[in-house]
């Protein structure tokens, strides 16, 4: 077995920097989720270089515009979540490429653009995000991203969960009081930001 170890300019073990660098990427797609499902549209540009392309289906375009897109289609919005599954890196040198498989629970409301049949459509999508990732001054962000739909299914109307057991949770919120957010604030932090030590 071969033990040997090659490091960087710092000393880090190459192997170990690959490791903390498909952290970072995986994190950017997360950050993406958690800001496109809690309504904040700053994390979900800053996700992307400032240059950056997204296809996204009915969008086309840049960071700032595809945030400003999704926040405009916020107010046909019912209940939305985004669930990251399998995610395949490989990086080379300040570039890298992320496959990222996601299911996407979605409730369309008097979007004509997105409601097929009646006032509201709750949709299950599973698909890929396909993202060319840059590094720029030690920080990995999408370059370019193609939201690939590999299935759909319409769940037809939304049906509200109305149990006495429904009313105990806490509910998610897309504003800054959201408990998520909350708890990133307390560390003065945002989702997924360095932790300096």
């Amino acid at each position: 077995m071969d033990t040997t170890t090659t490091t960087s300019g710092n000393g880090l073990d190459t192997r170990l920097q690959m490791l903390l660098d498909e952290r970072e990427i995986k994190n950017c797609v997360l950050r993406y989720c958690h800001g496109t499902d809690r309504l904040n549209w700053d994390l979900v540009a800053d996700c992307y270089m400032p240059e950056a392309a997204d296809d996204h289906g009915a969008f086309q375009g840049g960071p700032a515009e595809l945030a400003g897109w999704l926040a405009a289609k916020a107010k046909y919005r019912g209940a939305k979540q985004h669930i990251v599954a399998n995610q395949l890196v490989e990086i080379s040198g300040d570039r890298a490429v992320c496959e990222s498989y996601y299911l996407c629970y979605i409730e369309f409301i008097d979007d004509p653009e997105f409601v097929t049949t009646g006032d509201a459509e709750a949709v299950l999508m599973g698909g890929r995000y396909v993202d060319r990732m840059a590094r720029v001054e030690g920080t990995w962000k999408i370059a370019d991203r193609v939201s690939l739909v590999d299935w759909t299914r319409s769940l037809g109307e939304p049906a509200y969960w109305s149990s006495p057991a429904a009313a105990t949770f806490t509910k998610g919120r897309g504003d800054d009081q959201d408990p998520a957010r909350l708890a990133f604030a307390e560390l003065g932090l945002s989702p997924g930001a360095r932790i300096s030590h």
